[in-house]
């Protein structure tokens, strides 16, 4: 049993009576098959280019069984019988061989006909190969895109518009302490101890469309409070306008407490944990060239050779951390007080003339007197203290000058008898 398309007036079905003359079958871009059993009988122009057939004969007067993939085989059999009978299949997505062997992914739908007398099916197929392969890309994808969540270390978040998370990575678990499932569907502002810092952040990538190591803070489940770095970027809907952010942020933490005892040990002063020379000369820098009203006090400790000797350096240690405490107790908040080396400690005094720096100093002087150090087996010693005073000019070239006069007026005291407060003569 042959067919063309010319015979096409001659499809029957039962619902629908006489089909019309169907030359135009050859130019439907969908792929249409005739079957009678299980052989091709006819294929559509489109149907021999999907199953890249160099003739007809690649296809008509074939097995469907040749074209068919063995585990979509008995289904499609099935399904033929069933058209046969004169059902109506719905489409389907079935597995399928071209004439060069070829996978393809099809989908078809076929119904009863009737050629010649004879119960024959009519199917037609859409080739889906190429959206079955972009599926399979996608999957893959999104299992690469899973894998790769579930093995960070940082964390990759997304929120929208009004902040609330839309997606954690289970990392966050490990950071937070709290599951992805936990965090997801709050704001993420929920989570910063200080609501000012995501305002800032939102703000940054808002103006920029993205930061990199943005710092801030989170806190945890356990309510301890970590140090983060954010590198993220804004996203925006089809109209251009804001839609969130997504990004990654990590635990900074250790390398933050590790840059902040760099810095104390850049800036503090091993020994007694106060400001070191070059730091409390640096704050003194800045005042002065704000032209600020300030005096500067530089202290030094009396006889503390005779401590070195009688107690050791040991003794002599003990002695000047316990001087550093009691002079730091006792100045005031706004004031910077720094040790220069050895026994020798400066007190800048912002906001104070000349007039007040003198009083603050026989305060501090008296305050060291009044607190005897306990040093070695309970025995107790006093520290006397010398102070030179200077208060800063208008126009003072530098800091130098300043410490010069100040030395001076130090001099002046341990030349007096020491423990005692000298000011500038000048």
């Amino acid at each position: 049993m042959a067919f063309h398309p010319s015979d096409a007036a001659t499809l029957t079905a039962p619902e629908l009576g006489v089909v019309p003359h169907a030359a135009w079958i050859e130019q439907l871009p969908a792929s249409v098959v005739v079957l009678a059993g299980d052989v091709v009988r006819y294929a559509n122009a489109a149907a021999l280019r999907l199953l890249c057939a160099q003739q007809p004969s690649d296809v008509v007067g074939k097995s469907v069984q040749d074209f068919i993939h063995p585990l979509d085989l008995h289904r499609s059999l099935a399904r033929l019988r069933h058209a046969e009978g004169g059902g109506i299949n719905p489409v389907t997505e079935i597995r399928a061989y071209a004439c060069n062997g070829a996978p393809l992914m099809v989908a078809m739908s076929s119904t009863t006909l009737q050629l010649e007398g004879q119960t024959a099916v009519l199917a037609t197929f859409l080739d889906l190969t190429e959206r079955a392969a972009m599926e399979q890309r996608l999957r893959q994808t999104d299992e690469d895109f899973q894998r790769m969540m579930n093995t960070m270390q940082d964390v990759f978040y997304r929120t929208d518009a009004q902040g609330i998370t839309r997606y954690v990575c289970p990392a966050v678990k490990n950071v937070l302490g709290y599951t992805a499932e936990e965090i997801i569907g709050l704001p993420a502002a929920a989570f910063y101890p200080d609501l000012s810092e995501r305002d800032a952040l939102v703000a940054a990538i808002k103006k920029h469309g993205a930061v990199h190591d943005f710092p801030g803070r989170m806190r945890r489940k356990d309510g301890v409070i970590i140090d983060i770095s954010i590198s993220t970027r804004a996203l925006r809907d089809e109209q251009g306008n804001y839609a969130g952010v997504e990004g990654i942020w990590r635990d900074i933490s250790e390398r933050k407490a590790m840059e902040r005892q760099l810095q104390r040990l850049a800036t503090c002063d091993s020994l007694t944990g106060i400001p070191n020379r070059r730091c409390i000369l640096e704050s003194l820098e800045q005042l002065l060239q704000r032209g600020a009203l300030l005096s500067v006090l530089l202290l030094d400790l009396d006889f503390f050779k005779r401590i070195n000797d009688r107690f050791g350096h040991a003794g002599g240690d003990r002695a000047l951390m316990r001087f550093a405490e009691i002079i730091d107790g006792e100045r005031r908040s706004r004031d910077f007080f720094g040790r220069l080396g050895g026994e020798e400690f400066l007190l800048v005094l912002e906001g104070a003339d000349g007039a007040e720096a003198l009083a603050i100093a026989e305060r501090l002087r008296l305050a060291t007197r009044a607190q005897p150090i306990a040093l070695h087996d309970g025995e107790e010693v006093t520290l006397t203290l010398s102070i030179g005073v200077a208060q800063a000019r208008p126009g003072e070239p530098g800091v130098s000058s300043l410490l010069l006069r100040a030395d001076r007026a130090l001099y002046r005291a341990k030349q007096q008898g020491r423990d005692r407060v000298c000011r500038d003569a000048a």
